[in-house]
């Protein structure tokens, strides 16, 4: 007779702890990333059009945006070490709480701006400072996952873990701007402080119910890894090159649409912005949660992908005729954008050591901040070429990209 104290019932408890820890940490993680990313989406579906009716231009608005994105360089990696030292709960809540404060703070920055309470110049000054900091403590929320994931996981399903939050950070991309152009009749700054209090309560909930990985516990050691490390520059260049055209594309399309189709209204482009965002996320979570879970498709493979779909979508939105083909654009950047999420993460994560993950993660996450920092000057500098040059200057970009990729050697799983 098994009694409670026998080896193998405690064994069987071990177990199911450990398969609880993983699906409810995992539904936890992708929760807290769901809002993380709908609190980034309204930056561009909701702040963009507002920033020109409180004074600012495209270039101005663009600087701001690169100043307040400088801490990401130092936090992610900083924060990537520390959930490899301290546990990926504790900076996993650091991200969410910083996500919650900071929202708020970027909010209450522009209603202050919109009632006249100060003039321009200093809505510059705050709106830069409640960005750097939410830039320094929101950015945990990424490697956290991440190694949180790595922990959970074996190395074959690496890249279907990294899907899951890649999908559920694309989710929030779909829930942000629904929720930016469905309140946006309230006030296009009602969202802003929807979505803090919503950011705020998700971090109690993980409090009581998120889990520390039990394997995490084993492996809790000081990360040799740097930021020059050969295992992770392929990873971290194409993250970089990445995300500084999607970043771009992302700051002008508010103001791509304005220009190429004559709309002034800024709730109009708000929410003709938030459709071709939707159309967008709604592929990659799509892709990542439903394919890519029946699909096991390797890091390698996708890889390989990614740029090349990324320069037909970057070049069908830079042609398009109308709105409509504008928008099938965007939704193609989400096929491109589900491949390279499992591709690059699920590739760098099986290059390096268990006791790894974390820094690793922190590092890719400080490459992608080149799109934060160089993105927002870059897009609105090369826009004044022309509507469609970023998208044409993005396309010739990974096109490049295209033919290193096939360079790229990632471990088998």
């Amino acid at each position: 007779m098994v009694t409670g104290t026998a080896p193998g019932y405690r064994r069987l408890n071990n177990t199911l702890d450990a398969q609880q820890t993983k699906s409810g940490g995992k539904l936890i993680l992708a929760g807290g990333m769901v809002l993380f990313a709908i609190a980034q989406s309204l930056l561009f579906v909701v702040i963009a059009p507002l920033a020109q009716s409180v004074g600012m231009s495209e270039v101005q608005f663009g600087v701001l945006l690169t100043v307040g994105n400088l801490p990401l360089i130092f936090a992610a990696p900083f924060w990537g070490r520390k959930s490899d030292i301290w546990g990926r709960k504790p900076i996993f809540l650091v991200g969410l709480f910083g996500s919650g404060v900071g929202t708020l703070l970027i909010a209450l920055v522009l209603q202050g701006a919109i009632d006249g309470w100060y003039p321009v110049a200093w809505v510059t000054v705050m709106f830069a400072l409640a960005r750097a900091a939410y830039s320094a403590t929101a950015t945990a929320v990424y490697p956290s996952s991440s190694g949180y994931i790595a922990d959970v996981t074996d190395r074959a399903g690496r890249a279907q873990g990294m899907a899951v939050i890649g999908g559920a950070n694309s989710l929030g991309g779909v829930l942000g701007p629904a929720i930016g152009g469905g309140l946006a009749f309230l006030g296009l700054l009602v969202p802003m402080y929807a979505v803090a209090a919503l950011t705020l309560l998700g971090g109690f909930w993980a409090i009581v119910y998120l889990k520390e990985p039990a394997r995490h516990a084993d492996t809790r050691k000081l990360a040799d890894v740097k930021i020059s490390d050969p295992r992770l520059r392929p990873f971290m260049i194409m993250w970089a090159c990445f995300f500084l055209v999607f970043i771009s594309l992302n700051v002008v399309t508010a103001f791509y649409i304005r220009e190429r189709f004559g709309i002034t209204d800024p709730q109009e482009v708000a929410q003709i912005t938030a459709r071709a965002f939707i159309a967008m996320a709604a592929v990659i979570v799509t892709i990542q949660i439903g394919v890519f879970q029946i699909f096991r498709p390797s890091p390698a493979v996708l890889l390989r992908l990614f740029s090349p779909l990324f320069v037909i979508a970057l070049l069908t939105i830079a042609l398009a005729p109308t709105l409509t083909i504008m928008t099938v654009g965007y939704g193609m950047i989400g096929l491109g954008f589900s491949c390279a999420t499992p591709g690059l993460n699920g590739g760098a994560s099986l290059s390096v050591k268990p006791h790894e993950q974390g820094a690793a993660a922190g590092y890719l996450a400080a490459a992608t901040t080149v799109g934060p920092i160089l993105g927002p000057i870059a897009g609105p500098a090369v826009f004044t070429l022309g509507p469609s040059a970023p998208m044409l200057a993005g396309a010739a970009l990974f096109g490049v990209l295209s033919i290193y990729a096939l360079t790229v050697r990632i471990p088998e799983p």
